[in-house]
């Protein structure tokens, strides 16, 4: 009844209990101190008591994030803690908290208080793969990239060579390297500056700090590059 939106069931639920008086020990300490970090942070909020999200595995504090400015169903956002899920189907015990959020009404929302939407970051590498094991050291290589908080993507639908390249070209890559069996087999690839058209051959072993070295070398031929990091040219500043 808690949940039911109609005002009939709200004037019901006027006289029901109020969880927040009923809080065991350790739930009203947790309460509490969940309370204290968001002062501390200076984060606005209400406690609501009525909340109910529509899932039974929550556990102590839930939450969502409403607004006013986008009509009558405002929440934009809503999650909270599930301590025991993780454990319940079969995993070891581990704390865990995490939310939902509606796409269209967080557009809608950003729309209403004027805010600007950020530029997508362009690609920085794309990886053209041909075959299962290329697509797996594709995979791999991404991952490598982006763990060094570069923008690195490969295909993932099935395209053939051309398609992949014409993608990697409508999506702004700035560079491509081509893994296919050749390369598997040698152990070398060629990375192509998307922008001149230039190649320059590399090897697959530590390709990243490969990758970086090279992106520095040629952004920055006849500068001082002590102290340059690849973020700084292909993110824009230097």
């Amino acid at each position: 009844i808690l949940d039911c939106k109609s005002p009939i069931c709200s004037e019901i639920a006027k006289g029901a209990p109020v969880i927040t008086d009923y809080l065991c020990d350790d739930c009203r300490e947790h309460f509490d101190s969940v309370k204290k970090y968001l002062d501390a942070m200076n984060i606005a909020y209400t406690v609501n008591p009525r909340i109910v999200r529509g899932l039974d595995y929550y556990t102590r504090t839930v939450f969502e994030f409403v607004s006013n400015e986008i009509g009558a169903q405002g929440t934009v956002c809503g999650g909270g803690r599930y301590d025991g899920l993780i454990e319940e189907v079969g995993g070891n015990p581990l704390p865990a908290c995490g939310f939902g959020m509606g796409i269209e009404r967080l557009l809608l929302l950003m729309e209403a208080q004027k805010t600007p939407f950020p530029e997508r970051k362009k690609c920085d590498i794309f990886i053209v793969s041909m075959g299962d094991e290329a697509n797996i050291k594709a995979a791999e290589l991404a991952t490598d990239l982006r763990n060094e908080g570069l923008s690195a993507q490969f295909d993932t639908v099935g395209r053939g060579f051309k398609a992949q390249m014409k993608y990697a070209n409508k999506i702004g890559a700035l560079y491509t390297v081509v893994l296919g069996e050749n390369e598997l087999s040698s152990g070398n690839v060629k990375l192509k500056n998307m922008a001149d058209g230039t190649e320059e051959e590399t090897t697959l072993k530590d390709f990243t700090d490969n990758f970086q070295s090279i992106v520095i070398r040629q952004a920055m031929a006849g500068f001082d590059t002590e102290g340059i990091e690849i973020k700084d040219i292909l993110g824009g500043n230097v």
